[in-house]
């Protein structure tokens, strides 16, 4: 029983210390949707793009999106992340609401953090 243990400890270890990295593997992408109109802000789909060739922790794959407006200036910004493993080759999509002006924007970037 103990090495049985020791050896589901020792595939977790592995599992964590060779995961793919988040920042390194996916490509975000982010634009505004215009199915949803709100006077409190815009709804914004964000895409995420596995290019490794091993699954990625979706958890982990934290984002910003900024709302810019005139002159690029960020008028507003969010937090978010994926739900669930990123499959190698994969793609995933979210949803993120961003509290602003939606007159006030421009166009939309997300950066990884």
């Amino acid at each position: 029983m103990r090495r049985a243990r020791t050896a589901a400890f020792g595939l977790l270890l592995a599992s964590v210390l060779f995961a793919a990295n988040p920042r390194d593997c996916v490509d975000l992408s982010a634009r505004q949707d215009n199915d949803a109109h709100s006077p409190s802000g815009i709804l914004v789909t964000v895409n995420g793009s596995n290019r490794c060739s091993e699954d990625v922790d979706g958890s982990e794959c934290r984002f910003r999106v900024n709302a810019l407006g005139a002159g690029g200036t960020v008028i507003a910004k969010q937090s978010g992340r994926f739900g669930g493993p990123i499959a190698p080759r994969g793609r995933v999509e979210t949803k993120v609401f961003v509290v602003c002006d939606p007159d006030r924007v421009r166009s939309i970037t997300v950066d990884p953090q």
